[in-house]
């Protein structure tokens, strides 16, 4: 599949206007620094059962993880046993009729911390301390800091070769051993890049202005959020949509200097080496670690034909045994953030990470708010994240609903009203219909598209439905 950007919209190769709406497959490793890509953690524990299921959802993209320390273990030494257990990966995503953007994840940097770069790419010489939330490390670990610091810097590593310049090389290898898969259709250069050093006063400056603006004594707010009820009492405050954004617009200037400074260089080299390889596939770019958390993203627009902007967004209670109690107002304030920033750049959006809903319960309603924002946004998006047991979990069920998959013309907009979905599109010529999804019952299955007022035949096919091209004002919705 080939997919092109259209201003802020993609579209594939039969000029249609296309929506991804999917879900993460990621196997991050776990710390065995020797023996095969398996033994080392890498092998994903998801099954072919489990891709038709996924696709089965109406889901059409897999933000697949592509581990650095796994494709070269050792200094220029890529491992094709683990390149060639990812195109088998594709070659499932494929076939079960879906698309995949490579992501190279990383969390805390580095597999000797978290995951992501390989241990000869972690430069320094600190012991690492785990921290109970694991992502408290970006702001409390001295070691993390030294290695992110030189990785920012483009230290030299083995061989005096830079790190970035490892990393950049790293990319091309994959760009031209399988960014031709049929599957493919862009590569996520980085997931959320990271401040080293200055975290730490990113962090204290963002706990300063909130004490400020809510009036409270900073070492109590420092001390509030070491303890998890306290923490939740905190976080109640920034409900107040004015005072969220009150922090984020305070810490913007020291974002945007990292996003500027140590980000964007790092970004236009990988960019060079894949487009020396591969001249089309899509880039996605992703903001700051802390644009995640409502600060807006102030990264420059990258110098390329073919990218599009994979911003990410959590509630403060990700990653908590609070998930059940995340705030709509609080991530409505930050993929806000989100489309401002598309606004200015004027580039498609896919959202790479939203969700994290987990196995647990009463997390529908926060998954249905997002979903209907992205909708509202036009955005495309890959929830996070597969797990074993995902399908039989509310989060599964409540990403299971009706969407567009592909606009034979312009989408105009489209909504899901209970389990109902409405969608309007300026209709063009072309060789391919446009394509919704609507799950449920043989009732509610049933639909009607009106072509400039006048009702039209369409095909279902259980779930599927396709409308035919042609040029007019279509408008779809339940049939009555």
């Amino acid at each position: 599949m080939q997919i092109i950007t259209d201003g802020t919209r993609l579209r594939d190769e039969h000029g249609r206007e296309r929506v991804f709406h999917g879900i993460n497959l990621v196997a991050k490793g776990n710390h065995e620094p020797h023996g095969s890509f398996i033994e080392r953690g890498f092998k994903g524990a998801w099954t072919k059962h489990d891709l038709e299921d996924l696709a089965a959802r109406g889901f059409t993209l897999v933000r697949l993880g592509v581990m650095w320390a796994a494709v070269e273990p050792a200094p220029g030494n890529y491992d094709q046993d683990y390149l060639d257990w990812i195109v088998e990966q594709l070659d499932l995503i494929h076939d079960a009729g879906m698309a995949a953007l490579l992501d190279s994840h990383q969390d805390l940097y580095s597999q000797g911390f978290g995951d992501g770069a390989p241990r000869w790419a972690t430069l320094g010489s600190q012991q690492f301390d785990a921290t109970e939330l694991w992502s408290d490390a970006y702001l409390t670990s001295p070691a993390l800091h030294e290695a992110l610091d030189a990785f920012w810097a483009n230290a030299p590593g083995p061989g005096g070769v830079g790190l970035q310049d490892r990393f950049a090389a790293m990319w091309a290898h994959v760009a031209a051993g399988i960014g031709g898969h049929p599957a493919v259709v862009g590569f996520d250069i980085l997931n959320e890049p990271a401040p080293g050093s200055s975290a730490p006063g990113i962090f204290e400056a963002l706990i300063g202005t909130f004490a400020a603006v809510t009036g409270q004594d900073p070492h109590q707010v420092f001390a509030d959020f070491d303890e998890p009820e306290a923490k939740l009492a905190q976080l109640a405050r920034l409900e107040d949509e004015e005072v969220y954004r009150q922090v984020g617009d305070a810490i913007f200037p020291l974002v945007q200097a990292f996003e500027n400074e140590a980000v964007a260089p790092m970004m236009e080299r990988v960019a060079a080496a894949v487009r020396a390889v591969d001249g089309q596939t899509l880039l996605a770019r992703e903001h700051s670690y802390f644009a995640n958390m409502g600060v807006p993203s102030g990264q420059p627009a990258l110098a390329d034909p073919a990218w599009v902007y994979s911003p990410h967004g959590y509630d403060l209670t990700v990653d908590t045994p609070a998930i059940a109690l995340s705030s709509n107002i609080r991530a409505g304030v930050i993929f806000s953030r989100h489309k401002e920033t598309q606004d200015r750049l004027q580039v498609p959006v896919i959202v790479g990470e939203w969700g994290a809903l987990s196995l647990g319960e009463g997390v529908r309603a926060h998954g249905e708010f997002l979903m209907d924002l992205f909708d509202s946004y036009s955005w495309s998006w890959t929830y996070w994240v597969w797990e074993p047991g995902f399908a039989g979990s509310e989060a599964a069920a409540t990403l299971t609903r009706p969407r567009p998959i592909a606009f034979a013309g312009t989408a105009r907009s489209w909504r899901v009203e209970g389990s109902a979905l409405h969608a309007a599109w300026e209709g063009q010529e072309g060789g391919q219909p446009s394509v919704f999804f609507v799950p449920g019952g043989a009732e509610t299955h049933s639909v009607s598209v009106l072509r400039d007022g006048i009702e039209i035949d369409v095909r279902q096919d259980g779930p599927w439905i396709s409308v035919d091209p042609g040029p007019g004002y279509f408008e779809l919705s339940p049939a009555r």
